[in-house]
C-alpha cells in the first residue's frame, strides 16, 4: 500500500484503522504507552523518534511510509523552524538541531544525496549567512547522539575534494560548499569512542580548519576564531596526532595574518611542544614551517633560521606522498619549504637566501595557483622596501595586487601587502606612489578590524 503525502499523526491512524487495530492494541504490540500513541495520531513528524516510527512501520506493515510522513512534515516545518529559532540565548544551537532534524533521511543514503538535499533545503529558507555558519559551528558540538551510519571513505574524498578547492576556489563560493557539508557531516557523527567516532572527527577537524581559514580570507577575523577552537577540539577528539599537528600549525601561520597578538601565536607552539614532546617527525612540518615564520615576525631571527633547517630535514624524511601533490592544502611540496624559507628570510634581513628562496619557490608553483605566488613577490618587494628601494618596492607590491584576481585578494595577502607599506621609511609614506598604493591596499578586500 503506498500513502500519499500527508501529515504524519494522519497516516499513522489511517494505518492503524485500516489495519483494524485498536489504540491498546498497537500500543501494546510497539511497546508503546496508549497515551503516548494516542499523542503520536495529533501530531505532525519533526519531533518523532525515528525508532519509533520504524518499529510502527514494521508492525504495521507499511514499508518506509510513517519513516517518510515524518520526514516530509520535517521538511515542510524547516521555513518556518528557521526564523522561529533565530532568537533568544541559545538560537544557535536550536537552529542547527531544527536544520538537522529537517535533514534526516532513511537510513543507507549515501553522503552525496544527502548533500544534494541540504543544499536544496538550504536554497529555499532565507537565513542570514552568520546565523548559518554559527548554527553549523554549534552543530558539530552538540551531534553526539545517535546518527545515522556513514561510509568514512565517503567523508574523506568530500574533505579531499574541499583540500583542493581551497587552493583556487573564490573564498565565498567556498564557504557556501563548506557548511552544506558540515552541516550533513552532523550526521555521520556518532558517540562514544570508536575507530569511525575519531576518522569522522578528524575529518570534522579538517574541514573546520578549512572554514576557518576560509572566513578570515574574506576578512571576518571573529568568526574564523571561533572556528578556530572548534577545530581544535574536533582535532584534539580524534586523537591523530598529525591532524592534531596540522591543526596547530596552520592556526599558527593564519595567526600571523589575522591581527592575533604573537605571543599569543607563539603560545600555541609552546602547547603543541609541551603536550607532545615525541610526535612522529612526518607529522611536524606545518607546525615547524609556521612556529619559524611566528619567530622570524617576532624577531627572533636565530631560532626561526634554525627552525627553517630543521624544516628542511624534516621535509627530506617525508613520504612521496605527502610531497608530490602540489595542488592540495592538505599537501606538503617542495614550494611550502620555499616558501617558509622566503618568508624568515625576508624579514630576518637575509635579502640574498631569501632571493634564492623566492626563484626557487616561483618556479616550483603549480601553474594553477596565484595566490603563493603572489605572496612571494610581495615578500620580494618587502626585502626591496627594507632595503631602502622604496620606488622599486612600491611598483612591484602594485603590480602584483593589481594583477591578481579580485576573488584571490584574500587577507594573507593583503596582509602581507600592508606589511610592505609599514616597511617603508616614515618619511616616505607621503609620496605619491605612497598615497596610491595605501589607496589600493584599501580598495583591494574588506578587512575586519
Amino acid at each position: 500500500m503506498t500513502e500519499p503525502a500527508r501529515h504524519f499523526g494522519r497516516t499513522l491512524r489511517h494505518l492503524r484503522i485500516d489495519r483494524g487495530l485498536s489504540l491498546r492494541e498497537l500500543a501494546a504490540a510497539a511497546n508503546i504507552s496508549k497515551s503516548k500513541l494516542q499523542m503520536l495520531e495529533t501530531q505532525d513528524g519533526r519531533n518523532v523518534d525515528e525508532q519509533d516510527a520504524t518499529r510502527l512501520d514494521q508492525i504495521l506493515r507499511s514499508g518506509v511510509t510513517l519513516g517518510a510522513a515524518a520526514q516530509r512534515d520535517r521538511t515542510a516545518m524547516l521555513p518556518r523552524l528557521a526564523p522561529a529559532r533565530a532568537h533568544g540565548p541559545n538560537r544557535y544551537t536550536d537552529l542547527a538541531v531544527s536544520l538537522l532534524h529537517a535533514g534526516i533521511e532513511p537510513r543507507g543514503v549515501s553522503a552525496v544525496d544527502r548533500r544534494t538535499f541540504l543544499q536544496g533545503a538550504s536554497a529555499s529558507v532565507a537565513i542570514p549567512a552568520a546565523l548559518a555558519l554559527e548554527a553549523t559551528r554549534h552543530g558539530l558540538g552538540i551531534a553526539l547522539s545517535d546518527r545515522l551510519d556513514n561510509n568514512t571513505d565517503d567523508w574523506e574524498e568530500i574533505v579531499q575534494e574541499h583540500g583542493y578547492g581551497y587552493m583556487s576556489t573564490p573564498p565565498e563560493q567556498l564557504v557556501e560548499s563548506l557548511a552544506v557539508d558540515m552541516v550533513a557531516l552532523q550526521y555521520a557523527l556518532p558517540p562514544g569512542d570508536t575507530g569511525a567516532a575519531r576518522d569522522l572527527r578528524r575529518i570534522a577537524a579538517l574541514m573546520a580548519t578549512l572554514m576557518a581559514m576560509t572566513l578570515a580570507n574574506l576578512g571576518h577575523l571573529n568568526e574564523a576564531r571561533r572556528w578556530w577552537r572548534t577545530s581544535r577540539k574536533l582535532a584534539d577528539a580524534s586523537t591523530d596526532i598529525r591532524t592534531i599537528a596540522w591543526v596547530r600549525g596552520r592556526e599558527i601561520v593564519r595567526g600571523l595574518y589575522e591581527n592575533r597578538p604573537i605571543g599569543a601565536v607563539l603560545s600555541l607552539v609552546d602547547a603543541f611542544e609541551t603536550r607532545f614532546p615525541d610526535a612522529p617527525r612526518e607529522a611536524l612540518p606545518e607546525l615547524i614551517g609556521s612556529k619559524a615564520q611566528a619567530l622570524a615576525l617576532a624577531g627572533r631571527a636565530d631560532e626561526a633560521n634554525a627552525s627553517v633547517v630543521l624544516l628542511g630535514e624534516l621535509y627530506s624524511e617525508l613520504p612521496h606522498s605527502m610531497t608530490s601533490d602540489g595542488l592540495t592544502t592538505f599537501s606538503w611540496p617542495e614550494h611550502r619549504l620555499r616558501f617558509a624559507e622566503s618568508f624568515v628570510y625576508s624579514f630576518g634581513g637575509d635579502y640574498v637566501r631569501a632571493d634564492e628562496a623566492q626563484r626557487t619557490a616561483i618556479a616550483l608553483y603549480p601553474e594553477t595557483h596565484t595566490r603563493g605566488p603572489a605572496q612571494i613577490e610581495l615578500q620580494r618587494a618587502l626585502c626591496l622596501a627594507r632595503m631602502g628601494d622604496t620606488t622599486q618596492a612600491l611598483r612591484h607590491a602594485e603590480q602584483t595586487l593589481t594583477a591578481l584576481p579580485p576573488a584571490d585578494r584574500i587577507r594573507p595577502i593583503v596582509d602581507l601587502g600592508q606589511r610592505v607599506l609599514s616597511s617603508i621609511a616614515p618619511a616616505e609614506h607621503e609620496r605619491p606612489e605612497a598615497l596610491a598604493y595605501r589607496d589600493l591596499l584599501r580598495t583591494t578586500t574588506q578587512i575586519e578590524a
